[in-house]
């Protein structure tokens, strides 16, 4: 047990070793201009080594997706057992936490893939994948047999109010991740509420469309 233990431990550390390895590369030089040779002189392990943990080197950009995901899965679990107009904000402040923690990383990631199409393409697929996941276990949270409107409504808002922050808080805007959230979902609300069931703004002193999403303050 001990043995299996010990080699499981290895691989995660060659993994990442890879990984960074890769990346340094990647942000110093260029994605094209890195070759997977490169990764392995950098890395000191063999092509097969690498290519025994990452396909491409596109994978190694976009390694954080499983992690990413299974926070964001975390996040609606712990959200499973509130009302329902609260969750889609506690799961969105609980990953910004988890975000947050990723700072370094996340910025590392951007400089690599800004400008570069098809990685840009990538990362916009990666965030897709996020917003369906948000959605469907939203949906089925509130039994729905199908992914319903209103989820689909609140993944896409969901992912939508997650780059806002972002934006926000790394122009300086907002000290923290979570703060810049938290400021999203209360402007989204303030926009909803001056909105009619139709679209139209709200005659002044009529209620707007609906009360989702709640304000965070």
């Amino acid at each position: 047990m001990a043995d299996g233990t010990s080699g499981a431990h290895s691989r995660q550390e060659r993994r990442a070793r890879i990984e960074q390895a890769a990346l340094d590369l990647f942000r110093s030089r260029g994605f094209d201009r890195v070759t997977v040779e490169d990764v392995c002189a950098q890395a000191g392990v063999a092509p097969a080594t690498f290519y025994r943990h990452f396909g491409t080197k596109e994978e190694v950009v976009f390694a954080y997706t499983e992690g990413f995901t299974a926070a964001l899965d975390e996040a609606l679990d712990a959200a499973a057992a509130l009302p329902d107009a609260a969750r889609l904000p506690s799961v969105l402040t609980r990953f910004a936490v988890f975000l947050e923690a990723q700072q370094d990383q996340l910025a590392l990631r951007d400089e690599i893939v800004l400008g570069h199409p098809r990685l840009m393409q990538r990362t916009m697929t990666v965030q897709r994948e996020l917003e369906a996941v948000l959605a469907t276990r939203l949906g089925g949270l509130r039994e729905s047999a199908m992914t319903d409107s209103r989820a689909l409504l609140e993944g896409g808002i969901g992912i939508l109010v997650l780059r806002v922050a972002v934006r926000a808080w790394r122009s300086g805007a907002e000290d923290s991740l979570v703060e810049a959230t938290r400021r999203a979902l209360d402007e989204l609300h303030a926009l909803v509420a001056g909105l009619d069931t139709n679209g139209r703004p709200a005659a002044p002193g009529r209620p707007g469309g609906g009360s989702w999403p709640p304000p965070t303050r």
